[in-house]
């Protein structure tokens, strides 16, 4: 809009250029100075009056830009407060920050005084406000914001329920990918809304939480060019970082791992492989990795699992029973997307509820 917009002030304010060049073709003298003079001045003014004019009509057709500076007055559930614009779209890809991006203002629900109606109630979405105003001022030397929890449990399924409904999951509850194996220096890694790796050398990472113990129960892997791939599970607290050179193994080898071996096309466990007749996993392909290890898919087509399943590889049927951590081994660059976490923390009774990264 706004390109179109000085397009088209821009050929308005040509047109007037060459009214100008016509007037100054006009060879000068003593007697018709002072009317060319009269005539540029009127050109200048012509020129002036249709730039204001455009510049009103773009401005009334799409609106004013808004800053991220701006303050939002917000009328929750009753109760009156104030945000930067930039906190409440913090999170990107989100309800949100979709819905107060500047754009859809004057579309919005207000109240009698013109405040934005969030139906809502304070007690839920207050909260998360301070989360964010945290989240903006968070410093390397202070330790990380964590989320809100509440003593009540319906009221911490609410607030849960709220955060999924405006798509702010994965700012409020965020999800971190940290090399376990390897050399730092080696692997660029990104966080949300583009969670993923690219490592120059073959290395190990693991997905984790931050700031919340909701945990992770499933997840995605896009290989975008991986060599050697091993995506699976770790035991929690019994993967140690290693961060040093040299030869060392991956998910699936080492001891309390087991893994989808992407490039020999079957299932390790703690170093023993059990090959699956006809898997062929190339770069470009999608893996999901369903309720803690308990099933495997590729492409969308099931490949292992820990349950009974016809025409599946069937996996060691005990390992959901322990603290488990989504892990990675490869070389190359690949995407998680399609986390999902417990709808409870750890120490909750779990219910799934999803969130794409």
């Amino acid at each position: 809009i706004m390109k179109r917009a000085a397009d088209s002030i821009a050929a308005s304010a040509s047109q007037l250029s060459l009214k100008d060049e016509e007037s100054s073709q006009e060879e000068p003298s003593s007697e018709n100075l002072p009317q060319l003079l009269r005539k540029k001045q009127k050109n200048l003014e012509e020129r002036e009056a249709e730039l204001e004019r455009r510049i009103a009509a773009f401005e009334k057709g799409s609106g004013k830009i808004k800053r991220p500076c701006d303050v939002l007055h917000l009328n929750v559930g009753g109760t009156l407060t104030a945000v930067l614009r930039k906190t409440l779209t913090s999170v990107e890809g989100s309800m949100l920050a979709s819905r107060f991006s500047g754009r859809w203002d004057d579309s919005l629900e207000k109240d009698k005084d013109g405040n934005f109606f969030i139906d809502q109630p304070m007690e839920l979405f207050g909260p998360m406000i301070d989360y964010l105003r945290a989240k903006a001022c968070e410093t390397a030397l202070a330790p990380p914001v964590t989320t809100p929890d509440f003593e009540n449990e319906k009221k911490r399924r609410d607030f849960v329920r709220m955060v999924e409904y405006f798509g702010m999951t994965p700012g409020v509850y965020p999800t971190v990918m940290e090399m376990c194996r390897g050399e730092p220096q080696t692997a660029d890694i990104g966080g949300h809304p583009t969670l993923g790796v690219f490592a120059r050398e073959w290395a190990t990472f693991t997905l984790g939480v931050r700031g919340h113990n909701r945990p992770i129960i499933s997840f995605s892997v896009i290989l975008e060019d991986v060599e050697r791939a091993q995506i699976g599970w770790v035991r929690t607290g019994h993967f140690v970082k290693k961060l040093r050179p040299g030869d060392h193994k991956g998910v699936g080898e080492e001891k309390y791992s087991f893994g989808l071996d992407c490039q020999r096309g079957g299932i390790l466990y703690e170093g023993s492989f059990t090959n699956i007749d006809g898997l062929s996993i190339e770069n470009g392909a999608v893996i999901r990795v369903e309720n803690k290890g308990e099933q495997f898919l590729v492409n969308g087509e099931l490949v292992a699992s820990s349950i009974a399943l016809d025409e599946t590889f069937q996996l060691p049927p005990d390992l959901q029973q322990y603290n488990l951590t989504p892990a990675f081994s490869g070389k190359g660059k690949w995407r998680i997307c399609e986390v999902e976490l417990e709808s409870s923390s750890s120490e909750h009774k779990p219910t799934i509820s999803q969130t794409h990264i």
